[in-house]
C-alpha cells in the first residue's frame, strides 16, 4: 500500500479586493504579490494609516503589521527607509522589536512582523506586575543605550561630536524642517528653537541611540515583548529618552516617572537631574511642534486636521511649561474667552449635525466621518470664540511690543522679528506670552470629539532630583 498524494488547491483569500478603497488596495495588492495569500486585512481607524494583515506564506499563517505614511505634507527627521534600517539593526543586536519583512513603495509603508503583546502598562491590574513590566522596559532601553553607534551605521544618522551636537541631535533637524516648511513668520517655534540653543547642557558628552518618542513598547503578561515606533530616533543624550516618557504618560500612564528615572540611574550609573529632564522635555515636545505646526497651514487630504492641531498645540504647550520649569518662571493662565458670535451659529450647528449624520460603514470610514465632524466643531468654536481670542492675542502682543497691529499677520511678523533679536533676558516674558497664546488655542480645541483629548492633559511634574 502506498501513501496517497492529495493535490490540495492553494488557499484563496476571503477578502474581495474590489471592496477596498484605492489606498488600501495598493497595500493589499503588494501583500498578495510579495507575501502570499492575504486572509486577513484590516485598516486601523486612526489618524495615521496602518493595517493588521494575515498572509499564508509557504504554508504558514503569518500575522503582519503594516506601518503606513503620515501624509505627503509631513516631513520627519527619520524617513521610513531609515526606520526600516533601525528595525534591522535592532534584530542584529538582539533588541526585541518587530522584524522588518518588506517595504512597500506606494504608499511608502513598512511591512513588519506582528509580535505578541499590547500597549499601555496602565491596563495591568496587578501593581507588582505593572512595576515589573515598566522596570523591564527601562532595563531594555538602558541596554539599548550601550549598543555601539556603529551598529546603526546603515541608518545614516549624523554622529555627534560635541555636547551641542548631542543635545540638538534630534532637535536641530526638526528645526531645519520647520524653517523649510512653515512658509510664514511663526514666533512661538522660533522662541523654542532659540531657547534650546541657549540652554544646551554642556556636561552631557555621551551619545547613544535613543528614541525620544519614548515609552512605546509591547508587553505580554509580565514581560516586554518588543519596542516599537522609531521615526524620531537619533544619536543623542539618553536623558532625552527618559524625558520623552512624560509625553507618553499623558496617553498611556507610566506611574511615577521619577522613580523610573531612578531605576535607570541604578542600572547605568548615570545622573539625570530635574533640570536636564526639563530641557529635553522642552526639546522633544518642541520637535512635535516643529514637525506639526506647518500642517496647520498646508495639510494633505488624508490627514486628520484636528488631531494634528491638538498634537501641535498640546506638545508646544508642554514645551513652554518645561521651559518655565527649567527657568523657574511662574505661569498664569489667561481668562477664558467669552462668546462673540461671527455669522449665524445655526449654520455651524447644522454643519456639525449633517456631518455626524453621514453614513459610515467600515471602521476607517467611521473615523473619516468623525474627523470631519471634529473639524466642523472646531470651525464652530472659531466662529463663536475666535474674535475674542484674536483680540486677546493682539492685546498681549501690544503689551509685549508696545505697538498695536491691525491684523494677526502683522502682529506675528513683528513678534517673530522681536524674538529673533531677543536675548535670554526676554525668556521669562516670552515664556509667559506664549503660554497664554497656547492656552487660548487649547480652548478652541475643546469639545471637538472624544478622539481629541490631549488638550485636557498636562505633563507629570518632576520633583527636584
Amino acid at each position: 500500500m502506498t501513501d496517497a498524494i492529495i493535490d490540495t488547491p492553494p488557499p484563496v483569500s476571503a477578502i474581495d479586493p474590489a471592496n477596498l478603497d484605492p489606498f488600501d488596495r495598493k497595500v493589499f495588492d503588494w501583500l498578495t504579490q510579495n507575501m502570499g495569500v492575504v486572509t486577513g486585512f484590516v485598516r486601523h481607524p486612526r489618524w495615521r494609516p496602518g493595517w493588521d494583515a494575515q498572509v499564508i506564506r509557504d504554508g504558514v499563517v503569518t500575522p503582519l503589521y503594516i506601518r503606513g505614511p503620515r501624509g505627503d505634507s509631513y516631513v520627519s527627521p527619520v524617513d521610513m527607509i531609515q526606520e526600516g534600517e533601525i528595525h534591522r539593526a535592532f534584530e542584529a543586536n538582539a533588541i526585541p522589536a518587530p522584524r522588518l519583512l518588506g517595504v512597500i513603495d506606494d504608499p511608502l509603508s513598512l511591512v513588519l512582523e506582528h509580535i505578541p503583546g499590547r500597549i499601555n502598562s496602565a491596563t495591568i491590574a496587578d501593581e507588582d506586575v505593572r512595576r515589573q513590566v515598566r522596570e523591564a522596559y527601562i532595563a531594555l532601553i538602558a541596554r539599548l543605550h550601550q549598543v555601539p553607534l556603529a551598529a546603526f551605521a546603515k541608518v545614516g544618522l549624523p554622529v555627534p561630536t560635541s555636547a551641542q551636537d548631542i543635545a540638538l541631535a534630534l532637535y536641530q533637524p526638526a528645526i531645519d524642517i520647520f524653517h523649510k516648511t512653515i512658509g510664514r513668520p511663526f514666533p512661538l517655534m522660533r522662541f523654542i528653537a532659540d531657547w534650546l540653543h541657549r540652554n544646551v547642557p554642556r556636561d552631557r558628552t555621551k551619545a547613544a541611540f535613543i528614541n525620544p518618542d519614548a515609552g512605546q513598547f509591547l508587553f505580554e503578561d509580565d514581560r516586554v515583548t518588543g519596542l516599537i515606533d522609531f521615526e524620531v530616533s537619533s544619536f543623542g543624550d539618553p536623558a532625552a529618552e527618559l524625558a520623552g516618557l512624560r509625553i507618553r504618560d499623558t496617553a498611556e500612564p507610566l506611574g511615577d516617572i521619577s522613580a523610573l528615572i531612578d531605576h535607570y540611574e541604578r542600572l547605568t550609573g548615570d545622573r539625570i537631574s530635574k533640570r536636564l529632564i526639563e530641557y529635553h522635555t522642552a526639546g522633544f515636545c518642541g520637535v512635535n511642534g516643529f514637525l506639526l505646526w506647518p500642517l496647520a497651514f498646508q495639510s494633505s487630504p488624508e490627514q486628520d486636521y484636528v488631531a494634528y492641531m491638538q498634537f501641535a498645540v498640546s506638545a508646544t504647550r508642554f514645551s513652554i511649561s518645561a521651559i518655565a520649569a527649567h527657568d523657574g518662571v511662574a505661569l498664569t493662565d489667561p481668562d477664558l474667552p467669552v462668546p462673540r458670535q461671527i455669522g449665524f451659529d445655526e449654520a455651524a450647528r447644522k454643519l456639525v449635525a449633517q456631518v455626524e449624520a453621514l453614513p459610515g460603514g467600515s471602521a476607517a470610514a467611521d473615523y473619516q466621518r468623525d474627523s470631519a465632524a471634529a473639524l466642523a466643531r472646531y470651525l464652530r468654536r472659531w466662529a463663536t470664540y475666535g474674535a475674542q481670542v484674536a483680540a486677546a492675542d493682539m492685546d498681549d502682543v501690544e503689551a509685549l511690543l508696545g505697538q498695536r497691529f491691525d491684523d494677526d499677520d502683522a502682529a506675528m511678523a513683528a513678534l517673530d522679528a522681536f524674538v529673533a533679536q531677543a536675548g535670554p533676558e526676554m525668556d521669562a516674558a516670552l515664556t509667559r506670552h506664549f503660554h497664554r497664546w497656547l492656552k487660548r488655542q487649547n480652548f478652541l480645541l475643546r469639545d471637538c470629539g472624544d478622539n481629541y483629548r490631549y488638550i485636557d492633559f498636562d505633563l507629570q511634574p518632576i520633583p527636584p532630583r
